[in-house]
């Protein structure tokens, strides 16, 4: 009879400690997810992320495509005192 109690109160023992760590992990999770989630950013930026090559360097040639460029056109402004400004 002895043998049997004993061997009762090791299971309950050890589902107790089962039950435990299995708390604890799932208090554990949610910070060692967050700092796996940082982890991966760092490494691998979202800069990074669904660019290719090639879609960047089209992009790029698309940009110096676009930009414009100034030249100055010459003027008839006159040299005369009254190109002073009006409020100080």
């Amino acid at each position: 009879m002895k043998f049997r109690r004993d061997r009762l109160f090791w299971y309950v023992i050890l589902g107790l400690v089962i039950i435990g760590i299995i708390s604890m992990l799932r208090h554990l999770l949610v910070p060692v997810l967050v700092l796996g989630a940082i982890f991966l950013l760092y490494k691998f930026p979202p800069n990074r992320w669904g660019i290719s090559s090639e879609r960047r360097s089209a992009s790029a040639k698309q940009r110096r495509a676009k930009r414009a460029k100034f030249h100055v056109i010459d003027g008839t402004k006159r040299n005369d005192d009254d190109d002073t400004p009006r409020y100080h």
